[in-house]
């Protein structure tokens, strides 16, 4: 039940965070932080001492498209099979690709690096004096090693622990070659500026240090323009800039050979074509010309036109002679009619002038006949000879319809044919027309692609005479005035930041997996309905005791400060009889004895009779007294049956008229019931009626029961807590003793409180010496206490 308490008793204050002690907490602690952020600066400052600096550089260039060379028409055609749209990502990949950054390191020989060895760092040097020739072709040299030291008569040249050879600026001529040397130094003149230095050159293989590169560089795009950003990083600057300059330039070199090829190949290839265009073209021109001439065609859209014309006029004239036909018909019929006194028709549309004629001539004698008939009569005989010339015009007539008939239809039958012919030429135009407009195209697809080949050969021809730039650059290399590495604000933002985390992770962890309590704040967040009387100091001295009456220590002026409290804690019903007075802890070690022993000295030395009883019978503590600790006691009136307990009162050492003493005695084998058998009782209230105060030291509660067995005879519980001692979790079992009240009118007294250990301990030399060792409080100005105790001063103002 007590660990339950406990527990709910700790969740309910931890979830309350009370920033300003928070911050007291750490700041308790500041001489820490200082020291760490001491050490960080420090070691910040070593580090950008011995670490290189680094330098940006960079260069912009804008890659231009290659299908704006030159052209020499405007007609694009299949001209989009010879252009080339790239992808600023292929492009970068390009730039960075190992072939090209191998022409790179070979042409600035950045394989080789020179280094001045400085006493704690190296320098690295670009186009200085010393410059080594290789022998042998780079892309055989390996990846090496070299020290050479500068003497005053020479150098001397190393690789790794062996030496390889010594140079003397008088016996050897340092550019001629040695046999079993590697390398030449280009030249002498520099030795005698350089003694004293020590060169290490590093010398890796072309694709090593073509990788490194690679590595280094950095290519992207500027925003969201077509402009690509080179960027490099390292030590030398200029370095940088030549290496991102002669990446530029090769690129736009590979790129400008590249389009020459291309170019030239384009030459090539038009060139072959064309013998066999010329070939293709000369065979179809000849099926052309055979195709025509086996058609009778000479030109398409005139023989359609004869064809069409042919069968029209045809079709028309066979249409005519019908007509004709159909007239001459019309005229038979009269014919058949005997009357000689009908006209016939006239003018009808034959076009027959011989018919015609009779016809005209045949119906001017009937109008005669009909006229002479009707003046002389029928039987004349100028009729009758109008009869006789009319019925030999009617032969006549149809001797001419006769003929007239046959001449028509020898005309229909040949137009007829010829109407067939002409529907056959229409009828057989439009296969001819696929088979010559086949012909035709096949003729000018050969004649546009001998034009377009001859065209793309000339721009070719020009574009290769004069090839345009890969790129335009839009900067060229340049590097940064401040180093980009390393960070010197950062690092010291760093360094500081983590100088502070240190110390607090720390003290963090301290914090959390400290158990103790270490003054009254911790006991009240636990605690807060019992209420605290008093802190007691720790003590540096053996001196443990307040002896004198007029004592002005820290020591004193604590137990002045809780017998004041406990004065009005007990707030006595019968002013009359003595207050009775426990003093208890949880478990020992706590100092009860302690409080016990100074708060019975405290009282007396204000001239209060006052019995100090030692009630801890299995662990007896009272040394106040001039008799021994095996002296009589208390165990000894609870056990003797009739003996009186004045007998076995005790003087004490410090205060003889004012204090009692009732040591526990002998250490009884069954003191529980010694204390239950009402004989303490009795002792207390016969005692009452002869003192003003009654301080009993008991037990602790939690190892035995001996206290809870008599604690209803207490006007007052002083329950000692110890800092740094006292377990966080015990407090929750005394809450539980004062709310069950099984501890009357319960009170804490906090023992044992260091200034040194505690972020509030700022009370000591302020609160308990206030107004009496004046000269021993006042600090410094400027000391590191002063500060220290300023700052605390504001923060609690805040």
């Amino acid at each position: 039940m007590a660990g339950e308490f406990s527990n709910n008793n700790l969740e309910d204050n931890n979830s309350s965070l009370d920033i300003k002690e928070e911050i007291l907490n750490y700041l308790h602690y500041w001489k820490w932080f200082a020291l760490s952020v001491i050490l960080g600066v420090v070691l910040a400052l070593i580090y950008l001492r011995y670490t290189p600096e680094i330098f940006s550089s960079s260069a912009k260039i804008k890659i231009l498209n290659e299908s704006q060379g030159l052209e020499l028409s405007t007609q694009r055609g299949g001209g989009g099979l010879f252009t080339d749209s790239k992808s600023l990502e292929n492009e970068i990949q390009i730039i960075k690709s190992n072939r090209l950054l191998v022409k790179v390191v070979d042409s600035l020989d950045l394989h080789i690096r020179y280094f001045i060895e400085g006493q704690f760092t190296t320098k690295e040097q670009w186009n200085g004096p010393l410059k080594i020739v290789y022998l042998e072709p780079n892309n055989q040299i390996s990846s090496q090693i070299f020290n050479i030291e500068i003497k005053e008569n020479g150098l001397t040249v190393s690789k790794g622990k062996d030496r390889l050879d010594e140079f003397t600026i008088k016996g050897y001529n340092l550019n001629s070659p040695k046999k079993g040397f590697p390398f030449l130094i280009q030249s002498e003149s520099w030795i005698k500026n350089q003694i004293g230095l020590n060169y290490i050159i590093t010398v890796q293989s072309l694709n090593s240090a073509a990788n490194g590169l690679s590595n280094s560089i950095s290519v992207g795009k500027v925003g969201t323009t077509d402009i690509l950003q080179l960027s490099m990083t390292g030590e030398n600057k200029k370095r940088s800039e030549d290496a991102l300059n002669k990446v530029v330039e090769q690129f736009n070199e590979d790129g400008m050979i590249d389009r020459q090829l291309v170019y030239q190949r384009t030459i090539d290839f038009v060139d072959d074509r064309f013998i066999y265009l010329a070939e293709e073209l000369d065979s179809i021109e000849d099926n052309k010309k055979d195709f025509q001439q086996d058609n009778n065609l000479v030109t398409f859209n005139s023989d359609v036109g004869y064809s069409m014309g042919k069968r029209s006029s045809t079709e028309n004239s066979v249409f005519e002679l019908e007509n004709q036909i159909a007239l001459a018909k019309l005229l038979e019929e009269p014919l058949t009619n005997s009357d000689l006194s009908s006209l016939l028709p006239e003018n009808v549309g034959l076009q027959s002038a011989n018919t015609n004629g009779i016809i005209s001539r045949y119906n001017q004698l009937v109008l005669e006949r009909e006229n002479l008939i009707a003046s002389a009569g029928s039987q004349n005989p100028k009729v009758i000879a109008f009869d006789r010339q009319l019925i030999d015009l009617r032969v006549n007539l149809k001797k001419s319809l006769n003929s007239y008939f046959e001449q028509l239809n020898t005309s229909l039958i040949r137009l007829e044919k010829e109407k067939t012919t002409a529907k056959g030429l229409v009828h057989s135009m439009p296969q001819k027309e696929k088979v010559l407009r086949s012909i035709e195209r096949q003729q000018n697809i050969k004649e546009n692609l001998y034009l377009l080949l001859l065209q793309r050969r000339e721009e070719a021809a020009i574009n290769l005479a004069i090839t345009s730039p890969s790129v335009k650059v839009v900067e060229y290399a340049s590097s940064s005035g401040k180093p980009v590495s390393p960070d010197t604000k950062g690092i010291y933002m760093k360094s500081v930041l983590a100088a502070l985390i240190l110390p607090f992770g720390i003290l963090f962890l301290m914090f959390k997996s400290d158990t103790k309590i270490h003054d009254k704040t911790d006991v009240s967040k636990l605690s807060k309905r019992i209420p605290i009387i008093g802190e007691i100091p720790e003590l540096k001295s053996e001196h443990r005791l307040f002896e004198n009456p007029h004592d002005r220590t820290i020591l004193a002026e604590s137990f002045r400060i809780l017998s004041t409290n406990l004065r009005y804690v007990l707030n006595p019903k019968n002013k009359n009889t003595a207050q009775v007075v426990y003093v208890t802890s949880s478990i020992k070690g706590e100092g009860k004895t302690f409080v016990s022993v100074n708060l019975s000295l405290a009282y007396s030395s204000i001239n209060k009779k006052v019995l100090l009883i030692g009630a801890d019978l299995r662990n007896p503590k009272i040394t106040v007294t001039d008799g021994s600790k095996k002296a009589k006691g208390l165990s000894n009136y609870l056990f003797e049956s009739g003996a009186d307990w004045k007998d076995y009162l005790q003087k004490s050492s410090y205060n003889l008229e004012y204090l009692d003493v009732l040591t526990a005695g002998t250490i009884p084998p069954n003191p529980t019931e010694l204390l239950s058998n009402g004989k303490l009782e009795h002792l207390i209230e016969d005692a009452k009626l002869k003192y003003d105060y009654i301080i009993i030291d008991t037990a602790p509660i939690i190892l035995v029961s001996d206290t809870l067995l008599i604690s209803q005879y207490a006007d007052a519980t002083v329950y000692v807590t110890r800092a740094g001692y006292t377990e966080k979790k015990l407090l929750g079992f005394s809450s539980e003793l004062y709310d069950n009240r099984k501890l009357n009118n319960m009170v804490y007294v906090v023992n044992n409180i260091s200034e040194s250990k505690t972020s509030k301990g700022y009370g000591y030399n302020y609160g308990y010496g206030y107004g009496y060792n004046k000269e021993e409080v006042v600090l410094k100005k400027y000391s590191w206490a002063w500060i220290k105790n300023e700052i605390k001063q504001k923060i609690r103002r805040f």
